[in-house]
């Protein structure tokens, strides 16, 4: 018997995909991606990344939950991540204007990024791209999500090689492969 807690009844494939890496699928729907998106900051641009952190809007006094925050040579991030999958939905615009409304009330934070396992409308790319001059601050689009077979055309599947190795005395040989 296979019994899911939370708010949701079936993972997502990238709740999925977070198990198989960690063991385990957390509670609350939507937090497996997070944590994936900020793993994913950190090997793209280094420097320390904070999962789920709390700022503070410098008009508003509104406490912003942050899905990933990243500060890197004096510059400081803030991500957005939405799991779409189990909808079946791309990111809208609306979900880029939330993240473009905050972003000026934030002053240590100098640009966003949004994370999309589904993609983004058009409305939502348009609204990226325009971010700068609407926002005063940058929004970069990322897609992040499981591979499917049409990303695999046009690239190299599988090496075979076939090696034939003399050695005068085999017995008392040493292998060390280095690829």
């Amino acid at each position: 018997l296979l019994i899911f807690v939370g708010p949701h009844s079936m993972p997502s494939p990238i709740e999925k995909f977070f198990e198989s890496i960690w063991g385990y699928i957390p509670i609350k729907a939507g937090v497996a991606y997070e944590q994936l998106s900020a793993v994913v900051l950190h090997i793209l641009n280094s420097g320390t990344v904070q999962h789920d952190a709390r700022l503070r809007g410098e008009f508003s006094k509104t406490l912003y939950q942050i899905d990933a925050l990243q500060e890197s040579c004096g510059n400081t991030l803030m991500a957005e991540a939405k799991d779409y999958s189990v909808r079946g939905e791309k990111v809208g615009r609306g979900d880029l204007q939330k993240l473009g409304g905050a972003l000026p009330d934030l002053p240590g934070v100098d640009s966003g990024v949004f994370f999309s396992a589904t993609g983004y409308t058009l409305p939502a790319k348009k609204y990226a791209s325009a971010a700068s001059d609407i926002a005063g601050k940058t929004i970069e689009l990322i897609e992040l999500r499981p591979t499917i077979a049409a990303d695999e055309n046009g690239f190299i599947q599988t090496i075979v090689l076939n090696l034939h190795i003399a050695v005068p005395l085999p017995d008392k040989a040493t292998w060390t492969p280095v690829f």
